[in-house]
């Protein structure tokens, strides 16, 4: 069995990270109030046909899911946008201690980040924003011994049970047995949480990972709850039963503001310099169509991550190969394409969505004094949203201009235009299918 990266976030507790970011900037960055606008400015369209060229500096952390960049780089999916990358020709192999304190003093644009981490530092300046959402971590899971021969969430939700019942029959097998939960606190309020919303008890057994595999190898625990992905991974690989994961809540559960759920959900993204952002608008959502243009093609060519796993493997000192990355990120870190923009940015009830989210993180961080009380509001911070509508107008122009060409006989030029245009398109470039498009109309 070859080892699984753990998906970063949770690693530890989610207080303790954020807590050492804070520490981090306060030691090592140069206060900056208010160095950028509180909301992302939307550019003009560039004049004429030609994309721009444009170089970000860019960093990647020691992840599976903060490395899926590289697939395009080395395809030339980033060069067909204009965007190339510094320190060339793959950027910065950054890792958390770093990353913030680079961004703040100009020395990266860009970095691959799990954006909470960017909260503390509002303490000492405004710049850091949240350009994009990518995956959501789901490495929590309540696994049963497959002996058992137990029903999952899944199932009965199947069934047509609602959640609330569904989340009850899956966990009673549970009541009054031993769960062996690992020791990192982080693990704690996926326990908690469901034993609220089932209104049911069980015994706590805290056993590290390693000796928890052991034993379950052994036959010898009945429920666990591994804190580390390669442990979930390979339980499930050998038959466990996945009773309910954070997959589950997020597809079945109750969303919306006060949501009990709230507080399991992890979001990675892209964060970046506002000030940059601010001046460099385009240039950033041409780089967010590259991401999901990679994140539509390795859904259809799973083979892709084979360009990956080398590049992770040489910055993170795992032995991957690209059926590994595949599966760590479909199982735990599952991808978020452009159309799941709707259910971040623009549904309330749904449990992902960024207002909930963001305000339960805030106010826990203002609760634990890691912020303080009214430094900072979600949108001030999440600049994904609008940069997602953007090209959502993008889309919707494009496709207004495509109906319009599509009824006309173009030639030459106008006719090359076009067809680039529709390229573009179908690789995530509303901004610049829309200018092409545009220019073969007139």
């Amino acid at each position: 069995m070859q080892s699984l990266l753990p998906p970063g976030r949770a690693r530890s507790n989610r207080l303790r990270r954020l807590a050492f970011a804070a520490a981090a900037i306060a030691a090592l960055a140069t206060p900056q109030f208010a160095a950028a606008a509180d909301r992302f400015v939307p550019a003009a369209p560039e004049a004429g046909v030609d994309i721009p060229k444009a170089t970000i500096k860019f960093g990647m952390r020691p992840y599976a899911d903060n490395t899926f960049y590289y697939i395009g780089m080395k395809k030339g999916w980033f060069d067909d946008v204009g965007v190339s990358f510094e320190p060339a020709p793959y950027g910065l192999k950054a890792n958390d201690s770093n990353v913030l304190t680079l961004m703040i003093n100009g020395q990266l644009d860009m970095i691959s980040e799990y954006c909470p981490l960017i909260l503390p530092m509002y303490k000492e300046s405004r710049l850091l924003k949240c350009v994009g959402f990518t995956d959501n971590n789901q490495a929590f899971a309540i696994l049963a011994n497959p002996n058992l021969k137990l029903k999952t969430l899944k199932d009965y939700m199947a069934e047509g049970k609602t959640f609330d019942e569904a989340l009850k029959l899956t966990l009673a097998p549970l009541a009054g047995k031993t769960l062996v939960g690992a020791p990192e606190i982080s693990a704690r309020p996926f326990e908690e949480g469901l034993a609220t919303m089932s209104g049911l008890k069980w015994n706590l057994q805290v056993l590290d990972d390693a000796k928890s595999l052991v034993l379950a190898k052994a036959g010898r625990e009945d429920f666990v709850n591994p804190e580390g992905a390669p442990i979930t991974y390979t339980l499930r690989q050998a038959g466990w039963t996945d009773l309910v994961d954070i997959g589950d809540l997020v597809k079945y559960g109750p969303g919306g503001e006060g949501s009990p759920l709230e507080g399991l959900i992890d979001i990675v993204g892209v964060a970046a310099n506002g000030d940059y952002v601010n001046k460099n608008q385009n240039t950033v959502l041409r780089f967010m169509s590259v991401v999901w243009r990679i994140f539509d093609e390795t859904k259809k060519d799973p083979s892709l991550f084979d360009i990956q796993a080398p590049y992770l493997n040489s910055f993170a000192g795992t032995d991957l190969d690209g059926k590994g990355v595949a599966t760590t990120v479909n199982m735990l870190d599952p991808f978020s394409p452009f159309q799941d923009g709707k259910a971040y940015y623009d549904d309330p009830k749904n449990l992902v969505y960024y207002k909930s989210v963001w305000n339960a993180i805030i106010s826990d961080l203002e609760s634990h004094s890691i912020i303080p009380k009214g430094t900072v509001t979600t949108d001030d911070v999440v600049w994904g949203g609008d940069i997602w509508r953007q090209m959502v107008d993008y889309k919707a122009k494009s496709d207004d201009l495509f109906a319009k060409l599509g009824a006309l006989t173009l030639t030459g030029d106008k006719k090359a235009l076009f067809d680039k245009a529709k390229t573009l398109y179908a690789e995530f470039d509303f901004l610049d299918s829309y200018r092409l498009a545009l220019a073969a109309s007139v």
